[in-house]
């Protein structure tokens, strides 16, 4: 739903940027997605900012992304000032952040990151809030617990402002099951029968259906599927990592995966995160696995009935464990006006919970998704994480070389497509080659 998952997780932006380079703050989608937030505009002289101005570093412009807009323009309109935006190429995000840092040119806000916790909060490169955010507000109520859980060494870098149990789901042709005489995935859900094994089973009857087909699912296999066994591959614990590669649980998702796979019913497609449609599209695969923001390239599609589920139910698990999503901003360490920074955030979480504000945010996803009423209902329903029990992978969030390293683990374990001489390893060798590596990287956080 929200269109910063779309540029922080799975649709990676490769483009040439110079991030010297300052947009306008002209919103340039009012007319395609026009937004008024005039009724929530407090007087100027009961809301004053000393600096009401704020510098946003990131590969993409927040200012015109749906779930966003309402809050910056509710912030600039509110105190009087404006969000510029200083844009960066999507490789150079860190590297050029700790320049800004190291030479005193901080930016005020930056998108949260993969590293961020606790890799880049230890290495001091964001500002406390503590001292900036009153966590007894009405709008922080529900999410201290989650805020405090992101908290390291005592103090709180990340202040989330949304969250939600459905990053990532299965989209698929709800007529073309419908043709074959295959239970819609989406009713198995919602009757609490669907599973890995009903799962597996209509990806059989599909592919038997419909021979000529790449296979059963495209894109993102492994990381919802060991997520739905209630335990993460890499978790945090208070100040320390807890590395759960040989967890009996664990094996037993991998050798699920690994069943998918040598049954030809697992398919990577293209790039790291496959989640081109064109397959979905055109019948060559049962289900497209993808970031939730993918479900907006198929809402459009006219005369075609796609639908989208989320990731199945581990059986043996004791609960249905969902794979947990968090978004927020983060003050870089220097920033020069941390106060601004911190009241944008305060802004952006009431955005998520004010009734009438927050139908305003709705009304700009909705409008710039394309979605239906339908489906972004059945989005908002994994906003409310006390009625989900979630599972916090953090495996991306020590270095870029553990990140890889598990990548390549799961995508081996899915689609047979590893590198090196690691390339078509079962999960037994791939855990035994490379768990020494793997608590290299943790070395320092087990401690």
């Amino acid at each position: 739903m929200y269109g910063t998952y779309l540029r922080n997780n799975g649709c990676k932006n490769e483009e040439k940027q110079n991030p010297a380079i300052t947009t306008s703050n002209t919103l340039d989608d009012d007319i395609r997605n026009p937004v008024n937030i005039d009724d929530f505009v407090e007087k100027a002289d009961e809301k004053k900012l000393e600096n009401p101005n704020l510098t946003y570093f990131s590969h993409y412009d927040m200012r015109v992304a749906g779930d966003i807009k309402p809050g910056v323009k509710l912030f600039e309109e509110t105190y009087g000032g404006k969000i510029e935006y200083q844009q960066v190429g999507w490789g150079e995000r860190i590297s050029k952040l700790q320049t800004l840092i190291s030479t005193g040119m901080s930016p005020d806000l930056v998108d949260r990151e993969g590293e961020f916790f606790p890799y880049l909060m230890s290495q001091n490169l964001y500002t406390d809030l503590s001292n900036y955010i009153d966590f007894s507000s009405p709008q922080w109520e529900n999410m201290k617990k989650l805020v405090e859980s992101y908290s390291w060494k005592g103090k709180h870098y990340y202040c989330p402002f949304t969250a939600n149990a459905l990053p990532d789901v299965l989209i698929y042709d709800a007529d073309r099951f419908a043709a074959s005489g295959i239970d819609n995935p989406l009713e198995l859900y919602e009757k609490g029968e669907w599973d890995w094994n009903s799962f597996k089973r209509v990806m059989v009857e599909f592919v038997t259906a419909n021979p000529d087909l790449l296979g059963g699912v495209q894109g993102i296999v492994s990381n919802d599927i060991m997520a739905s066994t209630g335990v993460p591959l890499i978790g945090v614990e208070g100040d320390k990592a807890v590395n759960n590669i040989n967890n009996p649980v664990i094996d037993n998702a991998a050798n699920f995966i690994m069943d998918l796979r040598k049954q030809g019913l697992t398919v990577r497609g293209e790039g790291m995160w496959s989640n081109e449609p064109a397959p979905l599209v055109n019948g060559k695969v049962a289900f497209l696995g993808a970031g939730q923001w993918r479900i907006s390239t198929f809402t459009g599609l006219p005369d075609r009935n796609f639908e989208f589920v989320p990731y199945p139910r581990d059986p043996s698990a004791d609960k249905y464990y969902y794979n947990l999503f968090t978004f927020g901003y983060m003050v870089p360490s220097g920033a020069p006006n941390p106060e601004g920074a911190a009241e944008f955030i305060n802004i952006m979480r009431r955005c998520q919970v004010e009734p009438e504000l927050r139908k305003v945010v709705d009304e700009s996803i909705m409008t710039e998704k394309s979605y239906s009423k339908e489906a972004y209902d059945f989005l908002v329903r994994f906003e409310n994480l006390d009625e989900y029990d979630v599972v916090v992978e953090n495996y991306t969030g020590f270095s870029s070389e553990l990140t890889t390293i598990v990548d390549n683990m799961l995508l081996n374990v899915a689609f047979e497509q590893g590198t090196g001489d690691q390339q078509g390893y079962g999960w037994t060798q791939l855990r035994d080659a490379n768990e020494g590596s793997i608590n290299s990287c943790l070395e320092g956080f087990m401690e």
